[in-house]
């Protein structure tokens, strides 16, 4: 078990030991996003943060004051003061990703991972996201992502199974059959 998550797993814990219901640990999640946004957007934030020049009390400081402002729950705010205490910010990216994955884990679902040339709705996502829950009989949640390499269409992983549907794909799927029916011509 990696070290993110770990401290995923204890978050959650922490979470169902304090009743917080399962959408409110999917509103921790998303806490957790704009925190990392505010590190991914301020240099200052990350050097003051994530750097060694500030005290750990000045740390807690500032986390209590985003934590404040982000309208965090009092455990998220003492869960990142942890994170600062134990030098431990920097990975709080991998926490979130694994958070979503040991939540839905133990609540009897699995994680897939949707690859998309373009940007796709949250409806969408939602349609697929049931319609793969009826196939494997367990609910279905995604980290989505998109590759603009793909042409069009998208990849859907889940279970270690991934189907296809890019424009790329068929487009080599098209060269190996023509490819193959040339005589004397070897893929």
């Amino acid at each position: 078990m990696s070290v993110s998550t770990s401290y995923a797993r204890a978050l959650y814990e922490a979470a169902r030991e304090q009743n917080l219901s399962s959408a409110s640990i999917g509103m921790m999640e998303e806490q957790m996003d704009a925190l990392q946004a505010v590190f991914d957007l301020s240099k200052e934030t990350q050097v003051a943060l994530l750097g060694p020049l500030t005290s750990i009390r000045e740390k807690l400081a500032i986390l209590e004051s985003f934590g404040k402002k982000l309208e965090f729950p009092p455990l998220l705010i003492q869960f990142v003061g942890l994170l600062a205490k134990k030098g431990r910010l920097n990975l709080l990216k991998e926490i979130r990703n694994s958070l979503s994955s040991v939540r839905l884990t133990l609540e009897g679902g699995v994680l897939g991972h949707l690859v998309s040339a373009d940007p796709i709705g949250k409806a969408d996502i939602d349609i697929l996201a049931k319609a793969l829950s009826q196939k494997f009989g367990k609910k279905v949640a995604f980290r989505v992502s998109t590759d603009a390499s793909l042409l069009a269409g998208m990849k859907v992983t889940v279970n270690g199974v991934t189907y296809d549907g890019t424009l790329r794909s068929q487009i080599q799927k098209l060269r190996d059959q023509f490819v193959a029916g040339l005589p004397g011509v070897q893929a």
